[in-house]
């Protein structure tokens, strides 16, 4: 059966979580991260007790992953595999979020995150996911406003609740998170309006207008969907497949050489913009948004800026104090260029239940995914994918420590012209460990 084949190659020699595949250097940078995150936190404690006024909040998490699959090496590398990781390989993360609060209703926000792997990625070892000052104003006990400004996670998603964007739920997010963290982040403005009623209950609504995420469709196209936790910083260039019309001799060839930046500087002057609305109570959550980024498709200096544009749906029941069921989908388009260009219809969706006893958290995520190439170039880039996670999580009460474990199932095939062949994976699977400590 396919799961004596999964336990025969976890127990095999070549795929053991061995220490000594992991070198030095990360054991190293790993230390630093631990080492910082002692000083930081520890400032963080000197400065709640010192400032009465508790102007300053400083958070701390470090997350130790490791990962074995059967797939390709990972898309960050510059090959085809759908995860964050080579297999074997290991990941060091350190997020700190600092809050300067200027008084009850002004603040600003930051989110710099540090990581390091046992393998060399395109991601930047140091960088800034988040830069923000927001306005919060109560009008009365009915009735609330606020105004963001800078760059901020949208927030459109029910999975990733947690502090750093983090899902308390799996160790890598579903195919739909997984790309909002790796290139939606939007830079620009965001307004949004309260109503609670009398049990409580809270409706918003809220429009965001933007810039700085121009090249955002590109890894849905180029390389397809992925499975992982990435959350691209400001200025990021994250690895492209070697695609034939990417070459000198393609029909993209000016597109940079070292791959795409999701979030820098704004490429066509034309703002994006997202409506989005909300309905939450003690046990329900029912969200709308639709995201358009307004790309003009053309070429500036050296990156395209796609025509990107989805709606996404979500909600959450929490039947009781132990179970939780949730569920999320977009749909949408990205085109680039014209005659020839790229232009895909994407998708994705996924439905997941959750169950919490005591410190133990089990969830089961089911999802698929696709993308239907509709332009005219002969570079086919369908991509379709089933998806089935399994993920538990311990979380001692009155501690900082979070263990985990999660195994991914992938049955996927994509098209598309990789050095001169199609490529197409079938099936693979992931199995993580985690070790995380928050502050």
């Amino acid at each position: 059966s396919y799961t004596t084949k999964v336990l025969t190659s976890l127990t095999s020699s070549e795929s053991k979580f061995t220490m000594a595949r992991f070198n030095s250097r990360v054991f190293v940078n790993l230390f630093l991260l631990l080492c910082i995150n002692y000083i930081l936190s520890h400032s963080a404690l000197a400065n709640q007790n010192v400032n009465k006024l508790d102007k300053h909040q400083i958070k701390l998490q470090t997350t130790i992953i490791t990962q074995h699959h059967k797939s390709e090496d990972t898309w960050l590398a510059g090959d085809l595999g759908r995860y964050d990781l080579s297999s074997n390989h290991a990941l060091a993360e350190l997020h700190l979020g600092y809050t300067y609060k200027f008084n009850q209703n002004l603040q600003f926000n930051t989110h710099i995150q540090a990581q390091d792997s046992s393998e060399s990625l395109s991601s930047s070892s140091l960088g800034l996911v988040e830069w923000n000052v927001k306005f919060n104003k109560n009008i009365d006990w009915q009735h609330s406003f606020s105004l963001t400004v800078g760059q901020f996670f949208l927030p459109i998603s029910i999975e990733n609740s947690e502090d750093f964007w983090e899902s308390p739920y799996s160790i890598h997010f579903s195919a739909l998170n997984t790309w909002i963290g790796e290139e939606f982040r939007p830079i620009g403005l965001d307004a949004q309006y309260n109503y609670f009623t009398e049990s409580n209950d809270r409706f918003s609504i809220a429009a965001t207008i933007f810039g700085g995420n121009d090249s955002m469709g590109s890894l849905l196209a180029y390389r397809g969907w992925s499975i992982g936790r990435h959350r691209t910083s400001l200025g990021d260039v994250l690895s492209l497949p070697n695609l034939d019309y990417l070459k000198d001799s393609g029909n993209f060839s000016k597109q940079r050489d070292d791959g795409t930046r999701p979030f820098g500087k704004e490429l066509d002057n034309r703002p994006g913009f997202a409506l989005r609305t909300q309905f939450s109570s003690d046990d329900l959550i029912l969200s709308a948004s639709w995201i358009d980024n307004q790309g003009d498709r053309e070429l500036h200096r050296g990156e395209y800026a796609w025509d990107t544009k989805f709606a996404v749906i979500g909600a959450a029941w929490l039947i009781n104090e132990n179970w939780e069921l949730l569920s999320e989908a977009t749909q949408g388009s990205s085109i680039m260029g014209a005659g020839p260009g790229v232009d895909i219809d994407f998708y994705a969706l996924y439905i997941m239940g959750s169950y919490l006893y005591n410190d133990n958290r089990f969830s089961l995520r089911a999802e698929q995914f696709g993308n239907d190439d509709k332009d005219k170039t002969d570079n086919e880039s369908h991509d379709f994918g089933r998806v089935l996670v399994i993920a538990y999580s311990w979380s001692p009460e009155n501690s900082n420590f979070k263990a985990g474990t999660e195994l991914i199932y992938l049955n996927g095939k994509r098209t598309r012209s990789f050095s001169s062949n199609r490529v197409s994976d079938n099936e693979s699977y992931s199995v993580s460990l985690m070790l995380s400590y928050s502050l």
